[in-house]
């Protein structure tokens, strides 16, 4: 697969970043979307810890009015306010 880069930016850095470092071109094209898909992968992954952690809290507080949800809202069987 070919790609063409349009951007004179791009490829300036590009060629600069692989002189310095020593690679590839190919090698330094694919180090920035390795980087951001590992960075992403990460911050999902703090992400989901995170709602745990928050889910673990909330079901750890004790329940302050045991009655049905319906009884709290005043509402009978049929839906119809008591």
């Amino acid at each position: 697969m070919s790609i063409t880069i349009e951007n004179a930016e791009a490829e300036a850095l590009l060629s600069e970043s692989s002189a310095m470092r020593h690679s590839s071109q190919p090698d330094r094209l694919l180090d920035l979307p390795r980087r951001v898909r590992e960075r992403l992968a990460r911050e999902i992954a703090g992400g989901l810890e995170s709602a745990r952690l928050l889910r673990e809290g909330l079901n750890r507080r004790t329940l302050i009015d045991p009655r049905p949800i319906d009884e709290i809202l005043a509402y009978d069987e049929n839906g119809l306010p008591a």
